[in-house]
C-alpha cells in the first residue's frame, strides 16, 4: 500500500511540474495547462478595485468589482483558485481566431471558501482575449493585463 501511495505522489508531482492537470467541468474531465507563455502571467485589472491574478505556479486570485447576489456566508474577499488553459487533443492550448484577434479559454477552480458567481459556482470558464496588442479578460469590461 505504501508503494502505491508513494507512486501516486511521485506521479502527481511530475504531472504538476509539467503544468498539466485535469479539472472536472460540466461532468467532463478537461485537460489543462498552466505552463504558458509569460505574457499571460500577471495581474489583469481595470478602473475599479476588481482584478484577476494568474501566478506562474497555476494558482491565482480573483476579486469582483462588485459582489452581486451572494449566497449567505459569501464575502467580498478575493477568491483563491487553480487555473489552466484548456488543451486540445494535441496537447496545445486552445486558441480561437476572432475578428479582433484571439481568445484563449481558461478554467478557474476555487480553492477557497469563496467561489465564483456569488459563491454559486466552484469552477468557471473565462477567456483571455488578445486584441489591440493587449490582453483582456472577457468576464470584465475593462480588465486589461498590467504591463
Amino acid at each position: 500500500m505504501n508503494f502505491l501511495l508513494s507512486f501516486f505522489l511521485l506521479f502527481n508531482s511530475f504531472t504538476q511540474n509539467d503544468g498539466i492537470r485535469e479539472f472536472d467541468y460540466n461532468g467532463k474531465k478537461v485537460k489543462t495547462t498552466f505552463k504558458v507563455e509569460s505574457q499571460f502571467i500577471g495581474k489583469y485589472a481595470g478602473r475599479k478595485s476588481g482584478f484577476l491574478k494568474l501566478n506562474e505556479n497555476g494558482t491565482g486570485e480573483y476579486k469582483y468589482d462588485q459582489l452581486v447576489f451572494p449566497v449567505s456566508g459569501c464575502t467580498s474577499d478575493p477568491i483563491q483558485f487553480e487555473w489552466g488553459f484548456i488543451l486540445d487533443d494535441n496537447g496545445k492550448p486552445v486558441k480561437f481566431s476572432r475578428e479582433y484577434g484571439f481568445s484563449y479559454p481558461i478554467l478557474l477552480k476555487s480553492t477557497s471558501k469563496n467561489s465564483f458567481k456569488g459563491c454559486r459556482d466552484q469552477i468557471v470558464v473565462d477567456f483571455i482575449i488578445e486584441k489591440d496588442q493587449a490582453l483582456h479578460i472577457s468576464s470584465s469590461d475593462d480588465w486589461k493585463k498590467a504591463l
